[in-house]
């Protein structure tokens, strides 16, 4: 199955669409307050990331998954298929994707979005099993963030990539000491979530889970970046840089962010 939104399903009106499923579902800011670049969908640019991300990962799980398990993931037959969003409405019913067989003849896309839904609606009558929520493997030790644990940082990733690298403050990829700038945010963070964990926010990235940090490194009071953290076992490994926005939409994989870093950036 495809694992591109935009390559699997011809999707009419989709901005309209995320206007009116915003607005079904419990309330969330769904845009960035200062936007780093200007988006095309300026009014919920972060749950069409969300959808589209939740997509990716339920195919991927879908094309790798035993039969008897497929239709818990991603249900599929004949003319219909449809998954999980992980979205619930106002009054908490779950929140399903539903696409039917496209018979288009102006898009070679096999599939065409017909509408979100609820597991009381006409178009789910018939589905039986009902697709589950996204689930993410995730160990007893992984479900919460040790402020006392070490983090190795890999040093060759961080400021080894270009891509890395171009994530850096100008003033920090300018100075000559780079590395030890990120060694002592990473280290400033790490003693401020002795004082407070709920700085640590969990997060899926590129289908694993990892905490991220908040780095702060030209002012005090508001950071940079932030770090991914891969979790080992006693341990963490830095071995990534995102930017502030890339951050809250991978945090927003698993529930809506509620550290203060985060959560300032949207509206």
């Amino acid at each position: 199955m495809e694992v591109n939104l935009y390559e699997f399903a011809y999707i009419p009106a989709w901005y309209e669409q995320l206007h009116e499923l915003a607005e079904a579902i419990l309330p969330e800011p769904w845009r960035f307050k200062a936007p780093e670049t200007e988006p095309v969908n300026f009014e919920t640019p972060i749950l069409e990331r969300y959808i589209c991300q939740v997509f990716r990962k339920t195919t991927i799980d879908y094309n790798y998954a035993e039969p008897r398990d497929a239709d818990y993931i991603f249900y599929v037959r004949n003319e219909f298929c449809c998954f999980n969003t992980g979205l619930y409405t106002r009054q908490y019913l779950p929140v399903y994707m539903c696409f039917e067989r496209n018979k288009r003849k102006d898009t070679t896309r096999k599939w065409v979005f017909k509408e979100f839904a609820v597991e009381s609606s006409k178009r789910m009558k018939y589905i039986q099993p009902l697709p589950e929520r996204p689930k993410y493997a995730v160990q007893q030790w992984m479900t919460y963030y040790d402020p006392e644990g070490m983090i190795r940082l890999n040093m060759d990733r961080l400021l080894g990539d270009q891509s890395s690298l171009s994530k850096l403050p100008i003033q920090v990829l300018e100075g000559w000491n780079r590395s030890l700038v990120v060694e002592t945010a990473v280290e400033l963070s790490r003693r401020k979530c002795l004082v407070d964990m709920n700085l640590a926010v969990m997060a899926v990235s590129q289908g694993q889970i990892h905490y991220l940090l908040p780095l702060y490194m030209t002012k005090e009071d508001k950071p940079d970046l932030a770090i991914a953290l891969s979790i080992m076992e006693g341990y963490y490994i830095g071995d990534s840089f995102m930017t502030l926005e890339t951050a809250y939409s991978c945090a927003r994989m698993l529930a809506r962010p509620s550290a203060h870093w985060l959560a300032d950036l949207v509206e």
